[in-house]
């Protein structure tokens, strides 16, 4: 946690790293071990960019101890998860099963779809969908910060959330059915 600190320059900042480290590491490691499977090396490796990413973003960063926080902090890992997983595909080519990409099971799914029909047609959709729209309308970042979490661009992050909204538009008709 030291090289964290020494790469932030207030004391606000890194007391508010050290509350997100504390709160949230173990967290981001079971996100990305999930992802990874049982490739610890990787994890690890994983949740130090996934942290590197947060310092990038930590003034963005109002709660240290807020719902919001611990969903941006589980989509950068989720997403840096799938990066390294895709990099690793590029060298061995292996299927890619949806379940190592950060997709609900099906057991979670069900039970949202009893709790509320929007929360199941939000699970229900891929996960890159799935995050672009959580960052975007129940985290409240722009499209901008969106592109930066993301290490996209911003016209890709518009581009996402136009797509995200079909997929839940047609998911939401499809559930209305009887």
């Amino acid at each position: 946690m030291f090289l964290y600190l020494a790469m932030i320059d207030s004391d606000a900042d890194k007391s508010k790293f050290e509350i997100l480290y504390s709160e949230y590491k173990n967290l981001m490691y079971y996100t990305a071990n999930r992802i990874l499977r049982s490739c610890t090396a990787d994890a690890e490796d994983v949740v130090h960019q996934a942290f590197l990413k947060v310092i990038e973003i930590l003034d963005t960063i109002s709660s240290p101890r807020c719902h919001k926080t611990r969903a941006l902090l589980v989509t950068i890992t989720e997403h840096k998860a799938i990066d390294l997983y895709r990099e690793k595909q590029r060298r061995n080519v292996l299927p890619l099963a949806e379940e190592y990409i950060g997709a609900a099971p099906a057991a979670e799914i069900e039970r949202l779809a009893e709790r509320d029909t929007l929360a199941a047609a939000i699970a229900s959709l891929p996960p890159r969908y799935r995050s672009v729209l959580l960052l975007r309308y129940d985290c409240g970042y722009s499209n901008a910060e969106i592109a930066n979490i993301l290490d996209t661009t911003e016209p890709n992050v518009r581009k996402l959330i136009q797509r995200a909204k079909e997929k839940l538009s047609a998911a939401l008709s499809g559930m209305e059915e009887p």
